[in-house]
């Protein structure tokens, strides 16, 4: 895993978004804090593959809306070849059983239908970065248990 290999504990939570995700990229860096979390908006294929490819990447937000050559399943799917427990949340504006089911299959973290709106954004962050945090650390009785 990127976060791991990478000791996320040392620098801030590397968050690749596509689309939607990428007008949410200055809200989310101020209310997270740029301290804690580092955004890559990225506009195509190669673009995310070589991001996730350089190891600075601790989750994405995969669009199919974004500019890609790909099926957003493929696309998907080339990650996993890269990085096979990388979090990935994918937003869509299909919600047919097939995609959901193709996605999940596929190791998605989530799947949202579009539109995907801030609060959605940051409810799949927190998440990803409580189970990584549990991950990282193991469990803490101290905190609270986030859905």
């Amino acid at each position: 895993m990127v976060a791991v290999q990478n000791n996320l504990k040392d620098r801030p939570f590397g968050l690749v978004v596509t689309g939607e995700a990428g007008f949410w990229t200055d809200a989310l860096s101020q209310i997270v804090g740029p301290r804690w979390i580092t955004t890559y908006d990225v506009h195509d294929d190669h673009e995310l593959l070589d991001v996730v490819r350089s190891g600075v990447a601790d989750a994405a937000v995969l669009d199919d809306a974004g500019d890609w050559k790909l099926d957003v399943l493929q696309v998907l799917r080339m990650i996993r070849r890269l990085d096979q427990l990388l979090p990935v949340v994918v937003v869509t504006g299909r919600n047919d059983r097939r995609t959901l089911e193709d996605a999940l299959r596929l190791a998605a973290f989530s799947v949202v239908v579009r539109p995907l709106e801030l609060e959605e954004l940051l409810r799949q962050v927190q998440r990803i970065m409580v189970r990584l945090n549990v991950l990282l650390r193991g469990p803490d009785e101290n905190e609270p248990d986030w859905p």
